[in-house]
């Protein structure tokens, strides 16, 4: 019984599609993040700032996919006949190429564009509702409580 539901839920599962990555997410955008903070790049990459972009938000979905699994699934890194495969250290060392500059600003218009958009849905007693799903977010309340 348990092992037909699982077989089911294993196969009802949608399987990955990059369309889904740009359904509400514009591709433009993604590119104007990464020219407006300067890390785009100049020389011809296997995993361009753009790329990398994409693929930060998607580790963010897929969480449950390894790194290699993600850019396997929604072919993120540009064809290379010499080498047919990313290796993890040039993951990580294009993430820390990016750096955050890029994610912020795409979540800055985000935001922007997603509030307009919604103002009168998402409110409660006069302020905006925001969540984050499955993350935990700790800030400093002020300077003296860090």
């Amino acid at each position: 019984m348990l092992s037909s539901h699982l077989t089911f839920l294993l196969e009802a599962q949608r399987p990955a599609d990059p369309s889904r990555l740009a359904e509400h997410l514009p591709y433009e955008w993604i590119e104007r993040a990464v020219q407006a903070t300067g890390v785009a790049s100049i020389r011809r990459r296997r995993l361009p700032a753009e790329q990398v972009v994409w693929l930060v938000i998607a580790l963010a979905m897929y969480r449950h996919w390894s790194i290699s699994e993600v850019l396997d699934n929604l072919d993120l890194a540009l064809p290379d006949h010499a080498s047919p495969f990313v290796s993890k250290s040039a993951v990580a060392q294009a993430r820390q190429r990016i750096g955050e500059a890029p994610l912020a600003w795409l979540f800055e218009r985000t935001a922007r564009a997603w509030c307009t958009q919604d103002v009168g849905h998402h409110g409660f007693k006069g302020l905006s509702l925001w969540a984050m799903d499955g993350t935990t977010l700790r800030i400093a309340d002020s300077p003296a409580n860090p």
